[in-house]
Parts: structure tokens; C-alpha cells; sequence
């Protein structure tokens, strides 16, 4: 077998210098329609990108549509709970006038004088001065928790029951606490007030009072200042309340600042609160001001330390002034007759009566009055028909004072022996100036010795 001959192969040629070797086949895409690809999906890219966006902005715009119906929705939500809101505060304040008093009863032994400041929340301040018979005068100052219809509705409840049970009733303490339990039983849980409730005698000048929990009144005079405080609750908070009662003797030229703590906690743009050591020096700087004037001292005071800040709670002050003392003085001359005794008792006496001095002032006051008209007809006057007795006296609700003149050429007080010791019993002379001494506050004699002046003062105002 002969094998076979392969046909013999060309020669290659040699590769020119810088011309690329050319294929048979180009499988790789040219470099345009690369870019172009490249250029394609950039483009879909952005297509995508600006359809979401469009997606997006749609939605947006839906939203927006949505956002602004429930603005308009909220804002007219609003508008008509404002105007809710100011319908009932407008029946508040219409409460609030209807439940304070129109007009402050007068009385010749005592004087008072309110300044009251509603907020424009409408707080749950309330007052009352009344007359409640008997010669007594009861005010009464409470502040509600809250503000708004709610405080309204506790100062109301609390209003008709002061009302209710001061009839016929003297004692602040049963008064608030009947006022407390029906306060229980008529509102929630979360509804109470303070309350301070005096009644003052105006015949004695004896006041009686209770604080439930109540800013303490200021007590001031000439010569005194003190709080009026006791133990008590709040009104409405529980069934079994106990309030404690006090009793003060007043005087003329005293002076009763009261206030709900609305004073005393509105803070002003420093949220700085009103000091009470700044209301008491302002007291004490002014305690003859007559109680009018203080009063409205006080609420500018407050005003200027306010300083144009909100005023956020009710403000009240009641001011109670006991009349200074008006001293009437009385003469009756008689003749030197012991039956002329009967006339002067009785015109003195009377007076005493009037203002309830009782039977043993009365019975001291005949006493003195007897010894002191006999000796000067007696031994003043030596029973000359010719001469008189003169007799001044006045009286008012601090004191009795009597004084007896004779004619005569007077006497010395010191001279007179002492009855009552051993060697001077049987001696009939002095007896007379012992008992006035003995039932009588104060006996005193003019230099010359023919007047005697005798003081006998009020049981209530020793």
C-alpha cells in the first residue's frame, strides 16, 4: 500500500507591521450597537425612574387633596368647639352673676366693701353677705376646684345650700358642715371647694368661724393682726367632714381682709406668685384705711405685681370694717329729790337693755347709780331742793360710762375711812363708795370732788 503524499501547503506570508489579523468570523456585537444597548437601557432607567416619580407625584397630589379636606374638616371642628366652648362659658358667667349677691346689705355697726375680678376662664369663686336675723350678719366666701361650667356647678350646688341650712341656724360649723355633705351627694368624686363662713352678732360684736381648708382671713386693727384659722376639710370631699368653730371678740376700729387663693397663686410673667408677706405689710402699713379704700389698695397692689400677666383664676376680696366707735352722749338735771332716782334709772337702764347687757350689768350699773345720785343729794347737795344733780351718761356696745355732779363744795375720796376695817364698821359714812367701787369696772373722782365718773364695761368686751 502506498501511502499517500500530502499536497504541499503555501507558504504564510508574513504579518504586516500594524494591520490587525483578519478572522473569518466576528462573533462580539460592534462597538456602536454596544452603545446604543448601553444607551437603551439608560434611557428605560430613566423611563422608570420618571414613571415612579409621576407615580409618586400622583399619590402626592392625592394626598394633598386629602390632607386639605381634613384641614378644613379639623379647622371647622375646631371653629365649632370654640364657639361650644364660648357658649358655655357665657352660660357660666350668667351662673356666676345670678349666684353672687346684687348688692351688700347696710348695717350702722359694720361696714363692708368686695372687689371681685372674674377670670376669663370663669373660676368657681363665690361670696355672700347676709342678713340672718337675730342681729347677725354671716359672709361667706368659698373657691371651687376648676374652672368652667364644672366650678359653676359646684359653686351653684354649694350657693342654694348655704341658702337652705343658714336659716334659722348661728353656727358656721353645722352651716358648712350640712353644706359639705350635701356638696357629697350632688357632685363627682373630683368636685369640692373651700370655705370660710363668720356670722358676726352685731349687739356683741362677737364673731363665730369656721374654715374648711380656706385662704385665712387677716384679722387686723390698731393694736392687733392675727390669722383666722381652724381645723376643717374640704367641702365635698368626704361624707364625715368635721369643720371646728371659733369665736373672737371684735372691736371697733377692726378690720377682716378676706380672699380666694387666687391671689396668691396667679404667678406673673416671672412666674413669681403674689407674697403673702407682701399683702400683710401692705395691712399693716395701712390699718386705719378705711375698708373701701384698702380693698381696692390691695387689687391694685396685685394688678401692679401681675404686670399684664394672664390673669388665670377668679380673683375676690371681702373686707369687713367694725364702725369706729361713735360715743353719744346723754344729760338729765334734777332736783336735789331721792324720787327723781326713778327717772335717771330708767332712761339708763334702758339703753343697757337695748343693747343686751344682761342682768348683771343692769344690776351694777342701778347700784352705782343709786349710791353715787343719793350721796350727791345727801351729802353734795345737803337736800336743798334749790340745787341740782346732773347726770351724764353714754353707752354703746363697749362700755357704760355714768357721771354724777352735785352743787357742793366737794370732798376728798382718799379722806374717807375705810368701812370695812374693824375700827370703822359702825361708822355710816364710805359704804356707798365701797359698793360703787365693788360692781363697777372703773370709779374716778375730779379734783375738786363733787363729780364721780363710772365706767362699767360690756360683758362681751372684758
Amino acid at each position: 500500500m502506498v501511502a499517500k503524499r500530502r499536497a504541499p501547503q503555501a507558504k504564510r506570508k508574513p504579518r504586516k507591521a500594524g494591520k490587525p489579523a483578519r478572522h473569518a468570523r466576528s462573533s462580539p456585537a460592534p462597538a456602536k450597537v454596544l452603545a446604543l444597548r448601553a444607551d437603551l437601557d439608560h434611557a428605560n432607567a430613566r423611563i422608570e425612574q420618571l414613571r415612579r416619580l409621576g407615580d409618586e407625584l400622583a399619590r402626592r397630589a392625592q394626598d394633598g387633596e386629602h390632607a386639605k379636606t381634613t384641614v378644613a374638616r379639623l379647622s371647622q371642628e375646631l371653629q365649632n368647639r370654640t364657639l361650644r366652648m364660648e357658649q358655655q362659658l357665657a352660660v357660666a358667667r350668667q351662673f356666676q352673676r345670678l349666684f353672687m349677691p346684687p348688692a351688700l346689705p347696710a348695717f350702722p355697726q359694720v361696714r363692708f366693701a368686695v372687689k371681685y375680678q372674674p377670670s376669663p376662664r370663669v373660676g368657681g369663686d363665690l361670696y355672700d353677705v347676709c342678713d340672718m336675723g337675730n342681729s347677725c350678719v354671716g359672709f361667706l366666701v368659698a373657691d371651687a376646684a376648676g374652672n368652667g361650667l364644672s366650678a359653676t356647678l359646684i359653686t351653684a350646688i354649694a350657693k342654694i345650700a348655704f341658702d337652705t341650712f343658714r336659716q334659722n341656724e348661728y353656727s358656721p360649723k353645722v352651716i358648712l358642715e350640712k353644706m359639705n355633705l350635701h356638696i357629697v351627694r350632688n357632685t363627682l368624686e373630683d368636685q369640692f371647694l373651700t370655705a370660710f363662713l363668720g356670722i358676726l352678732d352685731l349687739e356683741t360684736l362677737r364673731l363665730k368661724f369656721a374654715n374648711a381648708s380656706h385662704t385665712c382671713p387677716i384679722l387686723y386693727g390698731p393694736k392687733r393682726f392675727e390669722l383666722l384659722d381652724t381645723e376643717g376639710l374640704c367641702c365635698g370631699m368626704f361624707e364625715e367632714a368635721r369643720c371646728e368653730e371659733k369665736e373672737i371678740q371684735l372691736r371697733a376700729g377692726d378690720h377682716l381682709l378676706l380672699y380666694t387663693r387666687g391671689l396668691v397663686r396667679m404667678c406673673n410673667a416671672r412666674n413669681q406668685a403674689y407674697p403673702e408677706r407682701r399683702l400683710h405689710k401692705l395691712l399693716k402699713a395701712n390699718r386705719t384705711l378705711e375698708i373701701g379704700a384698702m380693698v381696692e389698695q390691695v387689687a391694685e397692689d396685685f394688678s401692679r405685681h401681675l404686670a399684664g400677666a394672664e390673669q388665670a383664676e377668679d380673683l375676690t376680696l371681702v373686707g369687713v370694717e367694725v364702725a369706729p366707735r361713735e360715743v353719744r352722749e346723754e344729760r338729765i338735771v334734777i332736783p336735789s329729790e331721792p324720787m327723781q332716782l326713778s327717772r335717771v334709772e330708767s332712761l339708763v337702764l334702758s339703753r343697757l337693755e337695748a343693747l343686751n347687757y344682761g342682768e348683771r350689768a343692769l344690776f351694777a350699773v342701778r347700784l352705782g347709780l343709786e349710791e353715787a345720785i343719793i350721796n350727791a343729794i345727801k351729802h353734795g347737795n345737803h337736800m336743798d331742793k334749790a340745787k341740782h344733780v346732773t347726770v351724764t351718761f353714754s353707752v354703746d356696745r363697749e362700755e357704760c360710762v355714768v357721771s354724777v355732779e352735785d352743787e357742793g363744795p366737794g370732798f376728798d375720796p382718799g379722806a374717807v375711812p375705810d368701812p370695812t376695817s374693824d375700827e370703822n364698821l359702825e361708822l355710816p359714812h364710805g359704804r356707798g363708795l365701797v359698793l360703787m367701787r365693788a360692781y363697777m369696772d372703773e370709779v374716778s373722782f375730779n379734783a375738786k370732788g363733787n363729780r364721780v365718773t363710772m365706767r362699767k364695761k360690756a360683758p362681751w368686751a372684758r
